[in-house]
């Protein structure tokens, strides 16, 4: 039976005697945590009992400073902790969102710390990128906790500057971006940049401003990692917008090419009759062109190399291969035949290998040996860049080896797709490995030393991984729009155990599909067992489908402070385990996940683990957040999980007779969900992939 709560179920309770008739009295003030408040009459409350109007601070789409007003609801009176959890506090109420430092409320003294939530980003970009031209376009994919009508954030100032010159420009509306490889949608914020009046030939600094609709502005060069970094940091760019820089062309034929007469030209077209028989000749080759040509000795920057169609075993090129501003980029001579160009590892590993900056496109990457290592510049830090872009990994039925792809630093993917062979599983866990993953728009790819992924399919895990001397630890991370399916782990799916401080975690618009034999909970987000504080986590759109998310869990000896913002998710069950699971008196910090403080218009199918209702004992938590549903049966297009045909791969849109909920007016956090399908605020339905009421 389905079940929809609009307040929380303690205010169900009937006042009686002189409480009924007396006037309900204002809150006093707002506790320092910043979802609890001290209502005098907290006995007299009931679902009349008019909201709390909350000025807060924001900004409007031109990036200037705006207040907005939000009403929050007086949503529960607070129960005592283990082993009173039968008693309700006097005076005491949870609120339906936190209210901040920087909040105000007439006639409320607000004695609340908590600062405003940060928005979560990622580049959709690479670093040192090369503008060949007086425009180029950025792009940067956003998340808050304070989305509304149909955006994260209010607007984004994209700036680059020359180290003399900056140029700004503010972006008030998204668009969307679809990657081949993986069929999916990424809506983002995006600028063409106009790079005309800043130095030719300069390296750019790439930095943006994100103005939340409420909260304080967030500069990715102040805000953010300091460069570089695999988390959000600013990037470079080298600005050739009168294309004097230049390009040097080389193509390499295995076959029929020849070292000692090969050429190396501006021109494509000539350099393609004379091509050289392997890419370290090219190499040197380029760099003695651009010393001649365009005075930037020793450096292979903005050279490209073609390899015709044909296998072609991979050589060391490392310092061959040296650049300063951007990287050497290595090709398909035909984009249309990257299926049959193919460059392999030769049955042989490769250590120290390639350059500290190389970028590789339009080719297909072939494994031909078993325990070996294909790409590694040496990296052990995350200074060293690679790229790889519109590419085909193939295992070629070889058995997986967790160093393939070893030490490459930073390591960004995009629209790059798994070959016929089978996924070489590349950028994975290795003990000395610097791999440090971006992947955007590709089918798998992504592997398990991700840091952020974006519109991307077929995703086996996401593991939250500790810091080492050569990785920095995870901040910040973004996961947005991507499908996550996994039939065998015997890890959850998406597996978080870490201290999630103010830069957060964003994870939007995504499918998580549990089937097979996996038993394990489909998101572990900062629960069994976990003691590490987690805030500023953006969980919204998303459908957790085929087994269970346990969240925010304090069911040891530790209390920590954990808090979420969740809107229009649909969960299979939701498990949220506190104090008296524990026996812990003292374990409250999740009590905002429990009171579902920051929640709104989720649906939840079959309740938790160990209830289909809510109360104290629950796992589902103590009450429904605004427009939340239970026992909401879904039917989808093809249910592939663990409650379809278990075989993994289905399709997620909600049946038209669905009765999950509807986004109210105003309040979508984006406009297009990862199948690009519209999200219109009061007509489409909650999850990943949403549907018209």
């Amino acid at each position: 039976m389905q079940m929809t709560i609009g307040i929380g179920t303690h205010l169900g309770q009937t006042p009686t005697g002189d409480h009924a008739a007396a006037p309900v009295p204002n809150v006093s003030h707002i506790l320092t945590d910043g979802w609890r408040a001290v209502h005098p009459r907290a006995t007299a409350l009931s679902p009349a009992t008019p909201p709390l109007v909350v000025t807060r601070q924001g900004f409007d789409g031109s990036g200037n400073p705006a207040t907005q007003t939000d009403q929050v609801t007086l949503s529960s009176r607070i129960r005592e902790p283990y082993p009173d959890h039968e008693t309700l506090t006097d005076d005491e109420i949870a609120l339906s969102d936190f209210i901040y430092a920087g909040d105000s409320i007439s006639g409320v003294t607000n004695t609340s710390t908590r600062a405003y939530p940060k928005p979560v980003a990622m580049w959709l970009n690479h670093d040192r990128e090369h503008a060949s031209g007086p425009v180029h376009t950025l792009r940067l994919a956003v998340a808050h906790g304070f989305a509304r009508l149909g955006q994260p954030v209010a607007a984004v100032a994209f700036v680059a500057s020359d180290g003399v010159t900056s140029v700004t420009q503010i972006v008030s509306s998204m668009t969307s971006a679809h990657f081949d490889a993986s069929g999916l949608h990424v809506p983002h914020f995006a600028t063409d940049m106009d790079l005309t009046s800043l130095t030719q030939g300069a390296e750019l600094t790439i930095d943006a401003v994100i103005y939340p609709w409420v909260g304080d502005p967030f500069t990715i060069s102040t805000d953010a990692d300091a460069y570089p970094s695999p988390n959000l940091t600013t990037l470079r760019l080298l600005n050739d917008r009168t294309g004097a820089y230049g390009t040097a062309f080389a193509y390499v034929d295995a076959l029929a090419g020849n070292d000692a007469t090969g050429a190396v030209a501006s021109d494509a077209a000539t350099a393609s009759a004379a091509p050289f028989a392997t890419i370290v000749a090219a190499c040197v080759a380029i760099r003695t062109f651009n010393t001649n040509t365009y005075g930037r000795a020793n450096d292979t920057g903005g050279g490209i190399i073609r390899l015709v169609e044909g296998v072609h075993d991979f050589t060391p090129f490392k310092s061959q291969g040296a650049s300063t501003h951007v990287p050497l980029i290595i090709e398909a001579a035909d984009p249309a035949k990257r299926g049959s160009t193919v460059l392999t590892d030769g049955g042989t590993s490769k250590f120290n290998a390639i350059p500290t900056q190389l970028k590789i496109r339009d080719l297909t990457l072939r494994k031909t040996g078993e325990s070996v290592v294909f790409l590694d510049s040496g990296a052990a830090s995350p200074s060293h860049l690679f790229v790889t872009e519109n590419c085909i990994w193939d295992a070629n039925n070889t058995s997986y080896y967790g160093a393939w792809v070893y030490r490459v630093g930073r390591f960004f993917q995009r629209n790059c797709a798994t070959g016929a062979g089978g996924d070489p599983q590349q950028g994975n866990f290795f003990s000395t490995e610097a791999t440090m993953v971006t992947a955007i728009g590709c089918d798998r790819c992504a592997g398990t030393i991700t840091y952020q992924a974006a519109g991307c399919s077929n995703l086996p895990e996401f593991t939250w991984r500790a810091p080492t001397s050569a990785r920095p630890a995870m901040e910040g991370i973004f996961l947005g729009w991507n499908v996550f399916s996994n039939g065998s782990t015997l890890n959850p799916i998406i597996n978080i155990n870490a201290p999630i401080g103010p830069r957060g975690l964003a994870f939007v618009g995504n499918i998580v599909e549990s089937w097979g034999s996996s038993s394990n909970a489909a998101v572990r987000l900062n629960a069994d067992s976990d003691a590490n504080p987690a805030e500023n986590v953006v969980f919204q759109h998303n459908s957790i489908i085929g087994e269970r998310i346990n969240l925010m869990y304090l069911d040891g000896a530790v209390n920590v402070a954990k808090s979420a913002h969740v809107s229009f998710n649909l969960f299979e069950l939701l498990n949220i385990k506190s104090d008296l699971f524990a026996s812990q008196g003292g374990n409250t910090g999740n009590w905002p996940v429990r009171y579902k403080v920051g929640w709104s218009h989720n649906a939840v199918a079959n309740g938790s683990n160990n209830a289909a209702d809510y109360s104290p004992v629950s796992w589902l938590g103590e009450i429904a957040s605004a427009g939340e549903s239970t026992g909401t049966a879904t039917a989808f297009a093809d249910n592939r999980s663990h409650l379809g045909f278990d075989t993994g791969g289905g399709d997620y849109t909600p049946a038209l007779a669905t009765t999950l909920p509807v986004i109210p007016v105003g309040r979508a956090a984006y406009r297009v969900d990862l199948m690009g399908n519209a999200i219109t605020a009061g007509q489409s339905r909650i999850g990943a992939i949403t549907t018209t009421a």
